[in-house]
Formats: structure tokens, C-alpha cells, sequence
């Protein structure tokens, strides 16, 4: 048991409890019936609870929304994050980090959540927003700290900008694998080719960054 959980009341349990109960329900329905099919009647039926209980967590359909988002991807961001840290050479650092990012990515939980996310954002801003904040947001921060670190160690260019080349590298790291999948248009790929899209991905990076 952590520190921070010895020290919470019976009641500051029950209400952490009660939330992730309503984060793991909310998920289920926004991801079944996508965000304009979900109603906070609904969740709040299936919580088993009134409707004010439920607002007294969430004000609103976008606060969960952006709620479950944040539960969801947080995971995912350390599982990432977990690949570019301290101040490794880029060759090394940043391979290991696209070959993660790709395998999430393609994950069939993750490309339903994308797609979900692109069929609904067009109408409701608010989900592309959500999504933006809670995903790409700290992908791109998490890894632009890598690329301030390479940059001071004189792995990479002295003019490198980190932020636009984390985000540059993302979308090289995403490479035609991620589209293929996320269009349904070709199986899921083996690992050999996941891989060597990963490495062309560095490649092209290094070519355009590293250090001369």
C-alpha cells in the first residue's frame, strides 16, 4: 500500500473508488456508442447511481469525456515514456521509442480509439481537443525533453528546435504501418515489419538532425 493511500479517510476511498468505477463504465459506452451516443443517464444507470451523484464527479458529457481520456492514455504515455529516458545516443533512444509507439498505436483497442476520435470531432471540437491534450500534447513534450537532452550532449544539431523535431519524428515513427491500419486496409503487420518501418524511421530522422 503507497504512502498516499494509508493516509486517505474511509470516505476519500470510497470516493476514488466510486470514480474509476465511473471512468471504467464511461469508457465502455463512449467507446461502444462513440461521444454523441453516450448519455450521462446512461452511465449514470449502469454506475447505479443518480444523476446528480454522477455530475457531483463529472460536471459534464466533455469533463468525463476528457477523464476517461486522460485514465486511458496515461498508461500509454508511461509505457512510451519509459523509452526516452536520460540521455542514451538517438540511434539507440529514439529506435526503441518508435518501435513502441508504432506497436501502440497499431494495438486494435488504440486504432478503435483513433477512429472513434476522427468519426466524432468534426461535429464536437471538444473531442478532438480532449484527445489532442491528453495524448499527442505529452507525447510530443515527453519527447522533446529527449531531444533537449541529445542536443546538449551534442548527439544532434545545435539548431534543433526539440519540440518540432519530436514532432516530426512522431509522425516519421507512425509511417505508412499506422494509416494502413487505422484505414483497415491491410492485415497487422509482423514484428520484422514494424521493426524495419522503425528503422527507416530513425534513419530519415538522424539524417535530417544528427550531430555532423
Amino acid at each position: 500500500m503507497t504512502k498516499a493511500a494509508e493516509k486517505q479517510s474511509p470516505a476519500e476511498a470510497r470516493r476514488e473508488k466510486k470514480r474509476a468505477a465511473i471512468l471504467a463504465i464511461g469508457r465502455a459506452v463512449f467507446f461502444k456508442d462513440g461521444y454523441a451516443g453516450t448519455s450521462m443517464s446512461e452511465i449514470a444507470a449502469k454506475v447505479g447511481g443518480s444523476k446528480g451523484t454522477l455530475y457531483s464527479y463529472f460536471p459534464s458529457k466533455e469533463a468525463l469525456f476528457r477523464a476517461v481520456l486522460e485514465d486511458y492514455l496515461a498508461a500509454h504515455s508511461q509505457e512510451m515514456s519509459s523509452t526516452i529516458e536520460g540521455t542514451g545516443p538517438p540511434r539507440e533512444v529514439l529506435l526503441a521509442f518508435s518501435k513502441r509507439f508504432l506497436d501502440i498505436l497499431t494495438r486494435p483497442e488504440n486504432l478503435a480509439l483513433i477512429r472513434l476520435i476522427y468519426s466524432e470531432a468534426g461535429r464536437f471540437p471538444e473531442v478532438g481537443k480532449a484527445f489532442y491534450d491528453a495524448g499527442p500534447v505529452q507525447a510530443q513534450a515527453r519527447l522533446a525533453d529527449y531531444m533537449t537532452r541529445a542536443r546538449e550532449a551534442g548527439y544532434l544539431r545545435a539548431n534543433l528546435d526539440p519540440l518540432t523535431a519530436a514532432r516530426q519524428h512522431i509522425v516519421l515513427s507512425q509511417g505508412w504501418i499506422y494509416h494502413t491500419r487505422l484505414w483497415n486496409i491491410a492485415p497487422p503487420p509482423s514484428r520484422k515489419e514494424m521493426d524495419t518501418a522503425a528503422e527507416a524511421a530513425v534513419d530519415t530522422f538522424m539524417a535530417a538532425y544528427g550531430a555532423e
